[in-house]
């Protein structure tokens, strides 16, 4: 059987942007959230990610804020084929609950961060042009990535019990 041979990448950086826009289509404040979560759960887990990781992300499932599931998908090699990733609707919140073995970590994005991005992203519907658009998008996009991950989520480690 032919398998991916080294750890997913553990880093945000341009190349990881530019695998998970070719994924999902476009790129997005929510796809850069959920690559955001899915690197983070990596380090906090110690994972190699594609067959070692699972997470059920809990959210609305639904575009804009189900982007987080493809971010998450590319960042951890979690995938629906591989039914490593589950969805649990909720409509409140965006958190993933990851993962490995015994250990575990839930990452919730903290609700000032959640509640920023939906009104950017609706305020972006009411521009004159795409282009308009596309740079507050962009802007949105880069100030998510250069975040430290405290000030975007709330983490929480835990042990899983059979």
């Amino acid at each position: 059987m032919l398998i991916a041979g080294n750890p997913k990448q553990r880093f945000y950086d341009e190349s990881l942007l530019r695998r998970a826009i070719e994924f999902h289509g476009h790129g997005g404040p929510f796809m850069v959230i959920g690559l955001r979560m899915g690197l983070l759960a990596l380090e906090e887990l110690n994972a190699r990610g594609w067959f070692d990781i699972e997470v059920e992300a809990e959210l609305n499932w639904a575009p804009p804020d189900s982007c987080i599931l493809d971010g998450i998908q590319v960042s951890t090699g979690c995938t629906i084929g591989k039914r490593n990733i589950r969805v649990k609707e909720q409509r409140d919140i965006a958190a993933a609950v990851f993962t490995k073995g015994e250990h575990g970590v839930r990452v919730e994005v903290r609700g000032e961060v959640l509640s920023h991005v939906r009104e950017e992203m609706k305020d972006g519907d009411h521009v004159e042009n795409e282009y308009e658009h596309e740079a507050e998008n962009l802007k949105l996009m880069k100030e998510l990535a250069a975040k430290p991950a405290c000030q975007l989520f709330i983490v929480s480690r835990f042990r899983v019990t059979p």
